[in-house]
């Protein structure tokens, strides 16, 4: 059960000060949005923001193009494309591209950024490609160290395609200050941390994108959700996300303003040192580990803190993703009962104490430890900034944390159980078989790649590795005139949306 109730928001008292009508709109033809997060760096390849990653899908353009509710991979800046070999894939260009600086594209362009990704060390890992080869000025090859079954998805979402000329000219800090694309929306204007500024790029060639209908989008940095709320509300912004529980039926209840809900990639879990990379750990006995997946009460912390959309999980992957087989995991009920046993035969009938370290979704963390203490374990909080978990992950130093993952919006597991249980840094199980698993993975026949995912799943599950929580959904609240379409990775499309009458 839930042992830490979620704090009453104070937006309630905001918004009645403010009245209950929007006056945002269509009049003005401009998307107002914000967001609790805004990157250092708005070059694409210097940063893994979210908010960075959806401005760069309206200023920049990938060779093709992912539909998110299908998973069908469209042309687009390649009008076509073919593998000549299981490491060699050719692209043809359209010839109708042209950068906002008025720079039309070309094989040099692709070339020139393949190069520059994998040439350089950057936050974005891009080890997927080794290099690219220019055949004409309209045909390009790109080539893979090795064969890598879901490559179309990492150059749909990954490879963003640069202007040579430009950004060998202004570099990663010019391209910050003034990034330059060939999307369907240039930058007009950066105010470093605080907003951006972007409008239709009338030049636009549409590919599955297709063109843009609103002129402009503005972005503006809020860290409190109070403020976005009570801004939605007089008519200072159009669209906000990532809206709580329990501000959802007071933004429902709000005239002019709709509000609708959608899953998402990204999903909540409890890492565990099972590997003892951290020294001696009770979490080396795989039955402390099943013990503390029978302590967490998920549905309940579901059902109050993640609202319609959200859904259980019980492998270490999202539903979504291909090869993500929630079938073959173990599902561990809630039962505190068990858990006491399972920590009595482990040697801890009088519980134990372990540091448990978190960023972001505090409410969450603190209804996981209300259950934890329950049973005997002391999870004892440390809050920390998303860089100093991830340093301090990567060097061997959480016994215990909770993390969200979004997989970079990739829509495989090989981004998921991939990323965490391949023997990295981030590994905290380094359990062999999986790693042999997800090794006999990498194989271009997707019968074979779903099989390998399935036994390395399995593994994982009744090792009890982690403890899978649940899926994100995310709650948007945006003026009722405007006609948007919430999307699984994460990335909201303002070149789809328009102002309806």
């Amino acid at each position: 059960m839930i042992r830490s109730a979620i704090g009453a928001s104070c937006m309630a008292a905001a918004i009645a000060a403010t009245g209950t009508s929007a006056k945002a709109g269509p009049e003005d033809d401009t998307i107002r949005w914000s967001s609790d997060t805004m990157d250092s760096s708005l070059d694409f390849y210097e940063h893994n923001g979210r908010t960075g990653r959806i401005i760069a899908d309206h200023v920049w353009d990938p060779l093709i193009y992912r539909e998110p509710n299908t998973g069908q991979f469209e042309p687009h800046l390649a009008e076509s494309w073919e593998f000549t070999d299981d490491t060699t894939i050719e692209f043809k260009l359209r010839e109708d591209v042209t950068f906002h600086n008025g720079e039309q594209l070309t094989a040099d362009d692709v070339v020139f950024t393949v190069d520059y990704v994998t040439s350089n060390t950057l936050p974005r890992d891009m080890s997927f490609i080794s290099g690219a080869e220019k055949i004409d000025d309209y045909t390009v090859r790109i080539f893979l160290p090795e064969a890598f079954p879901p490559v179309l998805e990492y150059i749909a979402t990954t490879l963003k395609i640069y202007p040579s000329e430009y950004f060998a000219e202004v570099g990663t800090e010019g391209m910050s200050r003034e990034p330059i694309g060939s999307g369907p929306y240039r930058v007009t204007n950066v105010s470093p941390g605080e907003s951006v500024a972007m409008e239709k790029y009338d030049d636009y060639f549409g590919g599955t994108k297709g063109m843009p209908t609103i002129g402009t989008v503005e972005f503006r940095f809020m860290g409190e959700f109070n403020t976005q709320a009570v801004e939605l509300m007089t008519g200072d912004l159009d669209w906000i996300w990532r809206v709580p529980p329990d501000a959802r039926e007071r933004l429902e209840n709000a005239d002019g303003i709709a509000v609708e809900s959608g899953e998402i990639l990204r999903f909540g879990f409890l890492k565990m040192d099972a590997a003892g990379r951290t020294g001696d750990t009770p979490f080396q006995d795989v039955r402390v580990r099943q013990a503390v997946n029978h302590a967490i009460d998920r549905e309940g912390i579901r059902a109050a803190m993640m609202g319609p959309g959200s859904n259980l999980i019980n492998a270490a992957c999202a539903p979504i993703q291909f090869g993500c087989d929630q079938d073959v995991a173990v599902e561990y009920d809630y039962d505190p009962d068990r858990a006491r046993e399972l920590l009595a035969e482990a040697g801890y009938e009088d519980g134990f104490s372990t540091p448990f370290y978190v960023f972001g979704q505090r409410p969450i963390a603190e209804a996981v430890i209300g259950d934890l203490n329950a049973v005997g374990i002391d999870a004892q909080l440390n809050f920390v900034q998303w860089s100093a978990l991830s340093e301090r992950t990567r060097a061997g130093e959480t016994p215990f944390w909770f993390q969200t993952w979004g997989s970079s919006s990739i829509g495989d597991v090989i981004a998921s159980t991939g990323h965490w249980f391949r023997h990295s840094d981030d590994d905290y199980a380094r359990d062999d078989d999986v790693l042999a698993y997800m090794d006999e993975g990498n194989t271009m026949d997707q019968d074979a790649r779903l099989e390998a995912y399935r036994n390395a799943l399995r593994i994982i599950s009744e090792e009890a590795y982690i403890v899978p929580l649940f899926t994100f959904a995310l709650t948007y609240a945006h003026h009722e005139q405007l006609e948007f379409e919430p999307m699984p990775d994460e990335i909201p499309r303002f070149y789809r949306a328009r102002w309806i009458d």
